[in-house]
């Protein structure tokens, strides 16, 4: 049994006298099994023909807002807390990027349809409210236990490149491994430049659950390596094999080194995450010049004179 908010029942009672469902879903189904605190609470609602039908229960409640309707998505907020509640959609690409897509609602699509337009298993679970049950149609819960990160379906899959980042900060943010063919077909992903296509606000916020929500972000960044996305951060590539003073860095290379020195830095985190995310961008950067000062003497010795000073640019 999941915990919900009181509220959350009440309402699921009211969809079920119109013979509604209401199907809590997403990230805070993944976050009750991983045992974290549940933040944001997403609820889908199956069986009603009407969206206007759900506004009205819904306001007798508390007060909804209307900025994702036409997707299908509203806010409602009680006593100060606020929810998602939205219908099934259907989407079609149509064109790049994340806006590429023709929207339509669907409340009469049923969940394993509609969980199957979601990026990874883990993700795709449901909890139904009324039955009290949890819904895992593409073995989700397995995949959890086995700290496996997999996509769902490759043709929906590719239609958001974004979901390569997505993949990056899951298995750095949970320690977990990506599963073979969901590696191979984000790496395909990169080399054919769909990445290329999305907007750099979208990215960045993927950057910054890498950062602020891993317990080591070296798991994003050397996935990151292996997929071949440092190819748009040349900053960062330019770093990999850059060899040391095997004197001063017996850890290994600057990349090595950079990583390391990222985990570090999370362990001295406080609570101000702006703050926070100048160290840890601080810290990423922070050897950036060696990339164009690191320099070998006759003797062997590998220097980087300069490279703070060099580095700022950068």
């Amino acid at each position: 049994m999941m915990y919900l908010p009181d509220i959350l029942h009440t309402i699921s009672n009211r969809l079920q006298e119109q013979n509604a469902t209401a199907i809590v879903v997403g990230g805070c189904v993944r976050d009750h099994f991983l045992k974290l605190p549940v933040k944001d609470y997403d609820v889908e609602v199956y069986g009603l023909e009407d969206m206007d039908l759900l506004v009205q229960i819904l306001e007798d409640y508390g007060s909804v807002n209307f900025v994702g309707k036409s997707f299908g998505v509203l806010k409602f907020q009680h006593e100060g807390e606020e929810y998602d509640f939205s219908f099934p959609r259907r989407e079609e690409k149509e064109g790049d990027g994340h806006r590429g897509f023709a929207v339509r609602v669907d409340g009469a699509m049923g969940f394993l349809e509609a969980a199957r337009r979601r990026d990874f298993t883990l993700n795709a679970m449901g909890y139904d409210l009324q039955k009290q049950i949890f819904l895992d149609p593409f073995d989700g819960i397995r995949d959890m236990e086995q700290q496996t990160l997999r996509h769902i379906d490759k043709q929906t899959f590719v239609e958001d490149p974004l979901r390569v980042y997505r993949a990056v900060q899951f298995c750095a943010r949970f320690g977990y491994d990506l599963a073979e063919e969901t590696f191979f077909l984000c790496r395909k992903m990169v080399a054919s430049g769909m990445l290329e296509q999305l907007a750099h606000e979208r990215i960045y916020i993927e950057w910054k659950k890498l950062l602020l929500q891993s317990p080591k972000p070296s798991v994003g960044f050397e996935l990151m390596r292996s997929l071949g996305i440092l190819q748009y951060f040349p900053e960062l590539e330019a770093l990999v094999s850059l060899p040391q003073s095997p004197q001063w860095h017996p850890e290994g290379d600057v990349w090595v080194h950079t990583l390391m020195s990222i985990d570090a830095m999370v362990a001295l985190l406080g609570k101000d995450q702006k703050q926070n995310l100048k160290y840890l961008f601080a810290i990423l950067c922070h050897d950036l010049g060696k990339a164009t000062t690191t320099t070998m003497d006759e003797e062997g010795r590998i220097r980087a004179i300069g490279h703070e000073y060099e580095g700022v640019a950068l």
